[in-house]
């Protein structure tokens, strides 16, 4: 069931008459934005979570691994990529090392420092979950022509400016 979009442009526009500078339209725009995120967001997640039990985090950071390839990434900025807590990614880590999906090794530079990379499972796995994943992306923007996506990749990259 699709969700309305609260206030309404009515709301906004008697609001709009104490602050004139409120712009209705601007307020309905992001809401939308946000409401179609979350939606998509949500279709997304229930698969990796339902189909291969990953969360978003655990997601996020194979696939970054994976990018990395065999040269792999140290913890800390695998968790600035991911956008979590060093601690979240200490235990993200420790879990997946143990499922067998990461190796976590010395830095060649620094036998202190840490580099993570995919084990063979983790690529194999990632090779097998990824092609399908970016199919479902790919059928969810089905609504938008190529030009209409390419514009709204223009568009959130100026708004994200």
């Amino acid at each position: 069931m699709k969700r309305e979009i609260i206030p309404t442009f009515a709301e906004l526009e008697r609001h709009k008459k104490l602050v004139p500078e409120i712009n209705p339209a601007a307020v309905i725009a992001m809401l939308g934005i946000k409401m179609a995120s979350e939606e998509i967001q949500q279709s997304i997640l229930d698969v990796l979570q339902q189909s291969y039990q990953l969360s978003e985090g655990k997601f996020c950071a194979l696939v970054v691994l994976h990018q990395y390839g065999e040269k792999g990434i140290a913890p800390s900025e695998l968790a600035a990529k991911v956008g979590v807590t060093r601690a979240t990614i200490s235990n993200m880590l420790r879990r997946m090392e143990r499922d067998g999906l990461v190796d976590i090794n010395p830095a060649a530079q620094d036998g202190r420092a840490k580099v993570v990379s995919l084990t063979r499972a983790g690529c194999e796995f990632m090779e097998e979950i990824l092609p399908p994943h970016y199919l479902r992306v790919s059928k969810l923007m089905e609504k938008l022509t190529e030009a209409e996506q390419k514009e709204l990749i223009m568009l959130l990259e100026k708004l994200s400016a």
